[in-house]
């Protein structure tokens, strides 16, 4: 009798262990979750791509061309993530290219060693989030060619421009009227309209513009984010953590530090480039220490230019070690 009830015992125990080992193997064959240990294998599954998967990357170096062109959808957007031990790098090109995609979401890995970062073009509803860029030629992220209704977010931008440092935004909306016949839409502005960045940490060592707004684009916002200008080259008129030369944006909460070591003048700037553009943006509640720079925490330079729509400092910006203080305009209160 003892014998039968082990043989039943063991009989159970091994149709459970079949059970289980079953539900395993159906979980890692998940079709919506795609694995991938190699630069081969991440070109195949950004190729395929389609609504809904994710793409996990394996710590590793992925040394190449990435190229993502799928569109997601609101309800089923596309995954890449991986931890930041997971580094795309490209010494001849983009670490990332979105070209025409739809719904990302990117988010957990390192983008390294590469000519520009993470560069969008004609691509919509993505978003950036928690990734790292660090050691890049010219600029470190690019939303560009009508790429419109993107966010970036929660990351970690530094040590950027080392080649070409007149071109080392950390992150940059747009595209400067010069480059409209190549990005714009049919030769006039490039629309990257109403584009975000939230509590990011940008520098040390971001050669020009944490931030550079271009003429042309409207309706962003810029809030909490966290920059240190150490370093940044004074190249191309680069001397300030923000410029502003779209219309409509918001820039709140933000905290600008300076150590002395770079060419910094002012905190924030806004300049009219082209006509109509550089306006009805605002500032609040922003926190700037210069660190001694000469220059003033918000730096309005085109007010007259600017009359029906005009630019907004509000008083509860607070100021630190500016030579010439918080704004040559008057607050707002």
């Amino acid at each position: 009798m003892v014998s039968k009830f082990r043989s039943a015992v063991l009989v159970s125990m091994g149709v459970a262990l079949g059970l289980a080992a079953g539900a395993t193997k159906a979980a890692s064959a998940d079709p919506g979750m795609i694995p991938v240990g190699s630069a081969a294998e991440l070109r195949a599954a950004l190729g395929a791509a389609k609504p809904g998967d994710t793409i996990r990357l394996a710590p590793g170096n992925y040394d190449g061309s990435f190229v993502a062109t799928a569109k997601g959808t609101a309800e089923a957007p596309i995954t890449l993530m991986g931890p930041l031990a997971a580094v795309l790098s490209n010494g001849s090109g983009y670490g990332l290219h979105l070209d025409g995609a739809e719904h990302w979401k990117l988010t957990g890995f390192s983008v390294s060693n590469a000519k520009k970062g993470i560069v969008l073009d004609r691509s919509q509803h993505v978003v950036i989030d928690n990734v790292e860029v660090s050691q890049i030629a010219e600029e470190a992220v690019h939303f560009r060619t009508s790429s419109s209704d993107n966010l970036i977010q929660e990351s970690r931008i530094h040590h950027i421009g080392l080649v070409k440092p007149q071109y080392g935004e950390a992150i940059y909306f747009g595209s400067a009227k010069s480059n409209w016949d190549q990005y714009g839409e049919n030769g006039g502005p490039d629309r990257s309209d109403r584009n975000q960045a939230l509590n990011n940490k940008l520098g040390p060592n971001v050669a020009a513009e944490h931030i550079d707004i271009k003429e042309g684009t409207e309706g962003g916002l810029v809030r909490g984010n966290t920059f240190d200008g150490q370093g940044i080259a004074g190249e191309n008129s680069a001397d300030s953590w923000l410029d502003a030369k779209g219309n409509g944006y918001l820039v709140e909460g933000n905290t600008g530090t300076f150590g002395g070591d770079g060419a910094l003048v002012d905190g924030y700037q806004t300049h009219t480039v082209v006509d109509g553009f550089g306006c009805g943006n605002q500032f609040r509640a922003n926190n700037a220490d210069l660190g001694g720079a000469e220059g003033y925490a918000i730096k309005v330079t085109n007010q007259r230019e600017c009359r029906s729509a005009p630019n907004v400092v509000y008083r509860d910006n607070e100021v630190r070690n500016a030579g010439k203080g918080l704004t040559n305009i008057d607050v707002t209160y």
